[in-house]
């Protein structure tokens, strides 16, 4: 079985999973994309424009209470989501009012191709 379709059978079960937990109301997953354009100085500041890109077969998962300590602290959560979207660390996710920071990558890449992300997130 080639990468390709393990990435076409997780985007499967996570959207098999959001379908079954999730409610029409359910507020959605987002990567805050964010590009600074314009100068860089003092009298000519750079702009940041976020662009918010969905994250559609996103879940998150809370960590084992065992598990808080050195990394790990509390509050901090573990979202689940396909290879569409390249998740970096630094970047910023956000679902409702909630701003997080990417923390911890947590990509599975058996190989060169990713397969799934799980980074661990922190609250802003």
């Amino acid at each position: 079985m080639g990468s390709a379709n393990i990435q076409a059978k997780i985007k499967k079960g996570l959207a098999k999973a959001i379908n079954k937990t999730g409610s029409a109301s359910s507020e959605k997953v987002f990567l805050i994309q964010m590009i600074n354009t314009g100068g860089n100085t003092p009298l000519d500041p750079p702009i940041t424009t976020e662009t918010p890109i969905e994250l559609v077969n996103a879940i998150f998962k809370e960590y084992n209470q065992s598990l808080i300590g050195g990394n790990i602290v509390a509050g901090d959560r573990q979202l689940v989501t396909d290879n569409t979207v390249v998740i970096e660390v630094g970047d910023t996710i956000e679902q409702g009012s909630t701003r997080y920071t990417v923390i911890d990558l947590g990509q599975s890449a058996p190989t060169s191709d990713v397969l799934v992300y799980m980074p661990q997130v922190r609250v802003k």
